[in-house]
């Protein structure tokens, strides 16, 4: 347990614990599974459309063991860059170069005594530069919202503080490998769930406003994007609409590339309501609408770790094609590195060929 949160080993770091057993949860997947084959059905023979041309990469998942980085050289990055080429890629974003409830950080840092660190940004910075990929890097960031920045109790002194160190993490950065990175990536995420308390997102939009503020003072140029999520948001896309505007509202985001929650076990059919109300808040903001297109499904979020695998191809070209018809400028994706990984396992490798196939036959229309 660290900091409120089960965690567990794998390998030489930890990640976030698998939930404890639960009957109620038999038969989920199969039922997910039916859904989605009926939304497909219904979409009939449409013409998938969109191209990603972006990926998030991490020193390791904080959830799931995927393809851990920590002890990668710049070779190794190479390799995964030219992964990414091959299909397209030329965006890399890296999820967080501290997490405070793992108690870990990826590079040399003096800012977080007591965390346990690896040198692993430094090599994934060179072979970026190396290959021309354009690199949004994230720095500190919190996995549990409610307790780590106070939002149970309404204690904005720890919001003010996970903002401190966020910006305390950003500084070393910028000191070390400032040049070596074109934008800034919120680690911290929101996700709107409907009936949650208002002055929730209120507090989010606190600590976002202090982050974005530091960095656009430190940085004016550095481009900031942020990843939130809409669940379930039929029947309430104003509702979710305000509360995204409680929490971004005051922040200064250039772009919003919105997970779009399928590979978390929401339904296809939520994909048009959900992206709409990012549609709104974009325009609302100013800001640019990229998506997130997640490229997995969490199979089982049972048990010691989390079992996660590579997207069905036929749901993953329906996503894409959902959110280019939602006029998103970018389609990024959580996690070309492991899920569509060309030495992965069979539906990771299934998954990047499929998407290989789409390509080729894009090219030829």
């Amino acid at each position: 347990m660290m900091d409120g949160i089960p965690v567990s080993e794998i390998d030489d770091f930890v990640v976030v614990a698998g939930r404890p057993p639960d009957p109620s949860h038999a038969g989920k997947s199969e039922a997910l599974a039916r859904r989605t084959a009926a939304a497909l059905a219904k979409a009939g023979n449409y013409q998938p459309r969109g191209r990603l041309s972006g990926s998030f990469i991490y020193a390791h998942p904080p959830d799931y063991r995927g393809r851990p980085t920590l002890h990668f050289g710049a070779a190794d990055w190479r390799t995964v860059f030219r992964e990414f080429k091959e299909i397209g890629i030329n965006t890399a974003i890296w999820q967080a170069s501290a997490w405070k409830e793992l108690r870990e950080c990826y590079y040399p840092s003096k800012a977080f005594p007591g965390y346990r660190k690896w040198n692993a940004i430094e090599p994934m910075i060179e072979a970026a530069r190396d290959e021309s990929m354009e690199l949004y890097l994230g720095t500190f960031g919190v996995l549990n919202g409610e307790a780590s920045l106070g939002l149970a109790e309404g204690d904005t002194r720890k919001a003010v503080e996970a903002a401190e160190n966020e910006l305390a993490c950003f500084k070393e950065l910028a000191e070390r490998y400032g040049g070596g990175f074109q934008g800034y990536y919120l680690s911290s995420e929101v996700i709107f769930w409907p009936r949650r308390p208002t002055p929730v997102y209120r507090h989010y939009g606190e600590f976002f406003r202090r982050v974005t503020a530091g960095v656009k003072d430190a940085s004016p140029g550095l481009r900031i994007l942020a990843s939130p999520a809409v669940c379930h948001s039929a029947g309430c896309e104003q509702e979710a609409a305000d509360r995204m505007m409680d929490s971004f509202g005051g922040a200064h985001v250039d772009v919003f590339a919105p997970m779009d929650c399928i590979g978390q076990g929401h339904d296809l059919e939520t994909l048009e309501s959900s992206l709409g109300v990012w549609s709104e808040v974009c325009r609302a903001k100013g800001s640019e609408l990229w998506s997130n297109c997640e490229s997995f499904l969490i199979s089982d979020p049972h048990g010691r770790v989390m079992t996660i695998e590579a997207a069905d191809p036929a749901r993953f070209l329906y996503q894409m094609t959902a959110a280019d018809r939602a006029g998103a400028r970018k389609l990024i994706t959580w996690e070309a590195m492991h899920f569509m990984n060309p030495a992965g396992d069979p539906k990771a490798r299934l998954l990047r060929q499929a998407y290989r196939d789409y390509l080729g036959r894009a090219g030829e229309r």
